[in-house]
């Protein structure tokens, strides 16, 4: 069943029970109100014992016989018996017998009462009462069928169904018709994403009419995660191509040095060694360019493992590690005290990465200046500076501008330095000039660093 049948079905179900709730009280209440006229109109036939009784008396007088009392008269729907007295005990009537009580209600011993009496297998509803303004020990029977009104509770009841019906039916109706409009949007956003499922299409978007229910929530997140995944797709696809291309120069040339140590001489040649160390050094950068991808990889897609850290004392070892790897440039560094809430090992990571950068700009007579303050780690080096057209694209994966395609590297450094950036809450920022560029790597402190010591000297 379609989700536009069970709103309808579960609209219809609602109003048919409320409706048949109600149409059960009118019933009820009708059916009450029926007996309670009944009762009304026993009472108001015996209140008319008196004319009833010269109504037969001059029936008799016109028969010249005596009036017989023993047979009812019919007043409206009421049958009216007199019994003008004396009443005794097992007095035939026409519905049942008299019995002590009557003849109670006869001598004004007891009041008036309503009874329901069977008699010849049929139900009938009796008021007795003594004879208004009649001798002592009269007595008037009020009777009628309580089946009288089956009819109208029948018809009453039929009504009352048939609106209940009716109402299901109209209500399953206009809910199918509502149900079509206000379920567009869902049924759309299963359209579209069956058409996902089928061709693999992530460019395919739901439009949710700018809806602020949740509908258009559901339509906007559809479009969102969508756009995300596509933006995902394309990224790994653009990484697999690239990283194919990086991948590909190294192990040509080891292939290459390989192949020359293989052919001839082998490792006699007086050439070996120098191809050995190239095939090294070539092994080398294929093992940091994996390691940089992996390293890429689980920034961008995984959720960090944070801790509150000194970004001092990060900063302190890793300048600390990259020290005896370099003569020239010096480096200078400028530790303030402060805390940061972020995945240690890949701010380490994105440290280490600014200050090689820093020092591969930088001339062997310069220095390379390293500075921490409030959360946030800036480097600066002695460069030439970064070209405007370059600016943008300089946290890309595998991008290196024309004046660092000579040097080491595949352009993943700086890549890495955003994926931590952006992993941890930060930012990263460059300001560039001809004398130099500031990178700067931003944290929110965590919390105020007063009283935290400082760290150990450069």
């Amino acid at each position: 069943m379609t989700l536009r049948n069970r709103v309808s079905v579960a609209a219809a179900v609602g109003v048919a029970f409320v409706v048949a709730a109600v149409s059960t009280v009118l019933y009820f209440a009708y059916a009450a109100s029926l007996h309670s006229r009944v009762d009304a109109t026993l009472v108001d036939a015996a209140q008319q014992a008196a004319s009833v009784g010269q109504r037969i008396k001059q029936s008799a007088a016109t028969r010249q016989s005596s009036p017989d009392f023993s047979r009812p008269v019919t007043v409206g729907s009421v049958a009216v018996q007199l019994f003008p007295g004396p009443v005794t005990a097992r007095q035939p009537s026409t519905v049942g017998r008299l019995d002590s009580r009557d003849v109670a209600v006869a001598e004004h011993e007891e009041p008036a009462y309503f009874s329901t009496v069977r008699d010849g297998g049929q139900q009938f509803r009796v008021y007795t009462a003594p004879l208004p303004a009649g001798p002592s020990g009269g007595l008037v029977r009020t009777s009628r069928a309580s089946n009288a009104d089956d009819g109208a509770l029948r018809g009453a009841a039929l009504l009352l169904a048939g609106l209940t019906v009716a109402a299901a039916g109209i209500t399953y109706g206009a809910a199918r018709l509502t149900a079509g409009r206000v379920l567009r949007p869902i049924a759309e956003l299963t359209a579209a994403a069956e058409h996902v499922t089928q061709t693999r299409d992530l460019t395919a978007r739901f439009d949710s009419t700018g809806s602020n229910d949740e509908v258009g929530r559901l339509g906007s997140s559809f479009a969102t995660m969508l756009a995300a995944l596509h933006e995902s797709l394309s990224a790994q696809r653009q990484l697999i191509a690239d990283a194919s291309h990086e991948l590909r120069t190294p192990l040509t040339s080891l292939t290459t040095n390989l192949d020359l140590l293989a052919d001839g001489a082998g490792l006699a040649d007086p050439q070996a060694p120098a191809l050995v160390r190239a095939a090294r050094e070539q092994t080398g950068e294929l093992d940091q360019l994996i390691t940089d991808l992996l390293d890429l990889a689980r920034y961008h897609e995984s959720a960090p493992h944070r801790e509150t850290v000194r970004l001092d004392l990060l900063a302190d070892e890793a300048v600390r590690r990259l020290r005896p790897r370099v003569s020239h440039p010096a480096i200078d560094t400028e530790w303030h005290p402060c805390l940061v809430h972020v995945d240690p090992a890949a701010v380490d990571h994105a440290i280490s990465n600014l200050v090689d950068n820093a020092i591969k700009w930088t001339p062997s007579d310069a220095t390379v200046r390293v500075v921490v303050d409030s959360g946030r780690v800036s480097v600066t080096d002695h460069g030439p500076g970064i070209a405007d057209e370059d600016l943008p694209h300089i946290f890309e994966r595998f991008y290196r501008a024309p004046a660092a395609r000579g040097m080491p590297g595949a352009g993943l450094g700086l890549a890495i330095v955003g994926g931590v950036a952006q992993a941890n809450n930060g930012t990263v920022a460059v300001q560039t000039g001809p004398a130099g560029s500031t990178f700067t790597l931003a944290f929110p402190p965590w919390p105020s660093p007063a009283e935290v010591p400082a760290a150990g000297g450069p």
